[in-house]
């Protein structure tokens, strides 16, 4: 059994996150605002200084702290997995053609598109610079995996494309889908924490099934939330996967198991090239009659489980407590 700790006692975790978020903000102002040209730099730096919830160097830091590594020696790669990540989402704005973020206007709404692609371009070598600041003798380990992940995600990214074109996608192809996308990211979290503690392949292993699982059900209950969230709360356009048609697993479970004028209407409105707010609120009540929404929530909690039972399997030499607290801050989560 592994060292998961009653936390009623101990420190609360909103205020590690608040700690974690603090000292990542900071290396990256050190790292960002000394530096020129403005065009490409202060995009750049509105990207970074958004209120994100900085959920995947934390869950890096998270890990490495679980084997009892020094958090100073794994922020250069916790960072780094920041800006990827933050890489991604300038990009997926400028396709999905989001207006907002976080509450804010997106890069390529504030300033332009070819202003917010050299940003992406600028914050993947920011990435790759800052991850070769971390002093480890397993960098090399940890830069391959930083580099398949980089093109597992472009891949993801690419067949979440290719779906919208499609009217046949299958719950298992959505699956491949995230988990390249999202799951990919997280996994690569876990286990460059775990890499950098110097901690043994087996509990790699585990670490990568927790990370991928928990990334699974992160993406699976975003999707959610893209029409259950109220888009203050959200932070985005609401429903902007079916303003972008985009195949979901609620999508694609309501298609499979609603009766067929269910299922003309759905696609009656997911052929407008332009979709309206009325036209998402009519979809959401149809994947409420078909039971789409509820059977996506519980294929999220499978996925949560699976996280939880990953973790379970780690080394008794790992101090797990706060890796289990963020998985259930994760699963509580509002947007």
């Amino acid at each position: 059994m592994n060292n998961i700790k009653n936390t009623e006692n101990s420190i609360d975790l909103s205020d590690k996150l608040a700690d974690y978020k603090k000292r990542i903000q900071n290396y990256l102002s050190a790292k960002i605002n000394p530096r020129r040209p403005f065009s490409l730099y202060d995009p750049i730096h509105y990207t970074m200084s958004g209120d994100g919830k900085r959920l995947r160097p934390a869950l890096t830091l998270l890990t490495a702290e679980a084997y009892a590594c020094s958090i100073e020696h794994a922020i250069p790669a916790a960072a780094a997995l920041e800006l990827l990540h933050n890489f991604t989402l300038v990009h997926d704005d400028i396709m999905d053609r989001d207006d907002t973020r976080r509450g804010r206007a997106t890069v390529h709404n504030k300033w332009d598109v070819n202003i917010a692609l050299l940003s992406g371009d600028g914050l993947v070598a920011l990435a790759y610079e800052t991850l070769l600041e971390t002093a480890s003798e397993r960098i090399l380990a940890v830069s391959k995996l930083f580099t398949q992940g980089l093109i597992e995600v472009c891949e993801g990214q690419a067949l979440d494309i290719e779906f919208e074109k499609r009217d046949d996608v299958l719950a298992d192809e959505y699956l491949e889908m995230v988990g390249k996308k999202t799951a990919c990211l997280l996994s690569m979290c876990t286990q460059i924490g775990g890499l950098l503690a110097n901690t043994d392949a087996i509990n790699i292993q585990h670490l990568k099934q927790f990370g991928w699982s928990l990334g699974i059900a992160f993406q699976i209950q975003d999707d959610l939330l893209d029409i259950t969230a109220d888009q203050h709360t959200i932070g985005k356009d609401f429903g902007s996967d079916i303003k972008q048609h985009k195949k979901t697993y609620i999508l694609i479970h309501a298609l499979e198991k609603g009766t067929d004028t269910q299922v003309k209407k759905i696609r009656a409105i997911y052929e407008k090239p332009n979709i309206e707010n009325d036209d998402i609120l009519t979809v959401k009540d149809i994947f409420t009659e078909i039971g789409a929404i509820e059977h996506t929530r519980e294929l999220a909690a499978d996925y949560f489980s699976s996280a939880k039972e990953a973790l379970r399997e780690i080394s008794t030499k790992a101090d797990v407590t706060y890796l289990d607290a963020f998985l259930n801050l994760v699963l509580n989560r509002k947007a």
